[in-house]
């Protein structure tokens, strides 16, 4: 299956019913992959995120991480989610181990040593304004698009990367023919158990994934 098709057709089909919806915004389907489309624009024109970049997500469970991560996987590039506190800490040995060329980050945050990064900015920033380039996407789902990190029990950490087909496959045992549903996005929105068998699902079925 392929999420990029899937989207476009509930734009198709019932562009009004909501996508995501939170204490800031509700948007429909329609607005969501609008901002997914202007925030691939902003990554690939304006950013200069090339197919095999690394860009970073420093927050935990916002609305717009979602458009971000899309937007990310049609740019052919990885997003490394850093959700948990544990991890910040370690954010300089991660960053120089997995070299990011941007990272947004919630508009809360404050950093008291900047991460290692070429381009820090708010997540805000990525649908803030209407980008005028229209660059080309070849949305290749094969191409990994998350990473994911564990600790280890001797402290290291496991790096996996993991392309849109496959969380797709992953989410497949999940998904429901029936009615379109809901789900609450309590913390993180990229946990394993999180983003493949509950939000990928609900997003096939087109219901709605609630935020904070």
């Amino acid at each position: 299956m392929n999420l990029f098709t899937i989207l476009r057709q509930h734009v198709a089909t019932q562009p009004n019913a909501i996508a995501s919806r939170s204490s800031r915004r509700v948007v429909t389907y329609r607005k969501f992959w609008s901002r997914i489309e202007r925030a691939t624009a902003r990554l690939k024109s304006e950013w200069h995120v090339k197919a095999g970049d690394t860009v970073v997500y420093w927050g935990q469970g916002h609305q717009d991480a979602l458009m971000f991560y899309i937007a990310v996987a049609r740019c052919g590039a990885k997003l490394l989610p850093l959700e948990h506190a544990p991890l910040h800490p370690e954010s300089i040995a991660i960053l120089k181990n997995i070299p990011a060329v941007l990272l947004l980050h919630d508009d809360e945050t404050v950093f008291e040593v900047p991460p290692l990064a070429l381009v820090i900015a708010n997540l805000s920033s990525l649908i803030a304004t209407r980008c005028h380039h229209a660059p080309p996407v070849s949305e290749d789902i094969s191409q990994p698009s998350l990473i994911s990190l564990a600790a280890l029990e001797t402290g290291d950490l496991r790096v996996t990367k993991q392309s849109l087909q496959q969380l797709m496959e992953n989410a497949a045992p999940h998904m429901q023919s029936n009615v379109a549903q809901e789900f609450r996005v309590a913390e993180a929105l990229f946990d394993a158990d999180i983003f493949a068998p509950q939000v990928l699902p609900v997003l096939v079925s087109g219901g709605t994934i609630i935020f904070r």
